[in-house]
């Protein structure tokens, strides 16, 4: 067999860093199994330089998931504290902006810091 060298200026395929710390924590372990995918897919847009600039359009969740779901899990991901929306779209076709969170270090604590959906976009787009 053949040996193959590898070229170290090659780069590495996409993938998602998690750390340990972060899937054996209280709130993401009582995550359902589809927003635990789709906070994977939020890390799969992370590329070491955008903590806070990550797009992540409800058409391209309507690949992976409902659509409902996908807003429902976004919503989960938030009150949780593993991620933040940065700054809000909708309108003239502009995306929200993402941003990833630290809260989720102290969910379930007196420090934890909360964030509700429903206070953060108008009453036009709250859920019914």
């Amino acid at each position: 067999m053949k040996r193959v060298k590898v070229n170290p200026w090659n780069p590495l395929p996409p993938y998602a860093q998690i750390e340990e710390k972060l899937v054996r924590s209280k709130g993401f372990s009582s995550l359902k199994t589809h927003t635990k995918w789709l906070f994977v897919e939020f890390r799969l847009r992370y590329k070491g330089n955008n903590p806070r600039e990550i797009i992540f359009l409800e058409s391209e969740g309507k690949e992976i998931m409902d659509p409902r779901t996908f807003t429902e899990d976004c919503r989960e991901l938030v009150k949780r504290g593993f991620i933040d929306l940065v700054k809000r779209g909708g309108f003239y076709k502009q995306p929200h902006i993402w941003g990833l969170s630290k809260r989720w270090e102290k969910y379930g604590t007196k420090g934890f810091i909360e964030v509700d959906m429903d206070k953060i976009f108008p009453e036009i787009l709250k859920k019914k």
